[in-house]
């Protein structure tokens, strides 16, 4: 009976008509009741509630409902009975040929127009499959330099933008200047931007790229950096960029032509164990016997910090027994070795392009 009393009371506070003299009460009496009683209780009084209500609202015939607005609105405008009017099949073939017409028009007409939008959305991917540095030309007649194992897209956006995206490898820009068309290069989010300039990015083993200009300006931030963010680069001044880090650190040109034999050092310690080759070398010179040429000239390239393209696969081909003095100039030592070799160098803004000697025409 009592157990009947309180659910009695847990039905008025639920409906908010419990008398607030009676709250203490009630509250002390709810502590002692078994919580799995109390809540099946309140699904009972719920429950009950709901089926009241279902109970109470009568459920209207809605289809007498529609017929009877229908007999109003009838009454005010009745309707109007339209007759079917058949189209013949002459008719519609008519219809057909005329649009064929308008529509090949439109086609033979207007071909810059389907022509700049096939070329916008133009994806072109470049390759480097080689063990040898290549250079390709992009659309735009920028130069791409691409280091063994590189890979590129480029693209002509919507807005007329200019964008490389660089997926692995070392890769030297050298681009055609055009004031309307920025030309950028992204890397892991990280986006480096000219006009026209030269300059490279290389990827590093411990998760770092390190952005080197050698002509020109250019600046390199996150993509969606504010200006202030950027990093500006000059002429030989290079940056660091930590992936990990989110860090930009910035070198100027003094800095690293301090830091030039050192660095050197470290990197030809690196490079000529992997080699399994004949070549040693000491803080004054470097010795090469019966060296491959490809080997040889990656040796030169990390001993002058400079880049090169060789053209021939028969100079490619080549093996080299010699020694160089490490203060020798580079363009001493491109001279002999072409002497030697029966080819011809080309040295610009640190990238050296060896190529076959032309053949002397007969004077007869």
């Amino acid at each position: 009976m009592k157990g009947h009393f309180f659910r009695n009371k847990l039905a008025e506070y639920i409906h908010h008509t419990l008398d607030l003299k009676e709250y203490e009460a009630f509250f002390d009496e709810l502590n002692e009741v078994d919580p799995v009683l109390l809540q099946q209780w309140i699904s009972e009084i719920l429950e009950a509630e709901e089926e009241g209500a279902r109970a109470r609202i009568p459920i209207p015939d809605l289809s007498r409902v529609h017929q009877q607005v229908l007999q109003k609105v009838y009454a005010i405008d009745p309707p109007v009975e339209r007759k079917t009017r058949k189209i013949t099949y002459w008719i519609w073939a008519s219809s057909a040929a005329v649009l064929l017409c308008l529509f090949s028009l439109l086609y033979i007409f207007s071909p810059n127009i389907q022509e700049e939008t096939v070329n916008k959305s133009m994806l072109s991917w470049y390759e480097n499959s080689h063990h040898y540095t290549i250079d390709m030309q992009l659309p735009d007649s920028s130069i791409a330099i691409l280091y063994p194992h590189a890979k590129i897209s480029y693209v002509l956006n919507e807005e007329g933008n200019r964008e490389i995206k660089q997926v692995q490898g070392k890769v030297i820009y050298k681009v055609h200047k055009n004031p309307k068309a920025p030309f950028t290069v992204n890397y892991r989010g990280y986006v480096t931007k000219a006009l026209g300039t030269v300059f490279s990015v290389d990827p590093q083993a411990d998760e770092n790229i390190l952005i080197k200009l050698l002509e020109g300006k250019v600046s390199v931030g996150l993509f969606d950096a504010r200006p202030q963010d950027l990093v500006y680069l000059n002429g030989n001044e290079e940056v660091k960029v930590d992936l990990r880090l989110h860090t930009m650190t910035k070198m100027s040109a003094k800095v690293l032509e301090k830091s030039r034999l050192a660095r050197v050092d470290k990197k030809l310690s690196e490079l000529i164990p992997s080699f399994n080759a004949n070549v040693a070398w000491t803080s004054q010179s470097v010795e090469f016997s019966q060296t491959k040429n490809t080997q040889l000239l990656q040796v030169i390239e990390n001993l002058y910090e400079v880049s090169i393209i060789c053209e021939s696969a028969e100079l490619r081909s080549n093996s080299f027994t010699g020694s160089l003095n490490r203060k020798e100039p580079l363009e001493k030592f491109l001279t002999n070795f072409c002497q030697l070799n029966g080819c011809s160098f080309r040295l610009d803004n640190g990238i050296v392009t060896l190529s076959n000697s032309a053949r002397k025409e007969d004077p007869n």
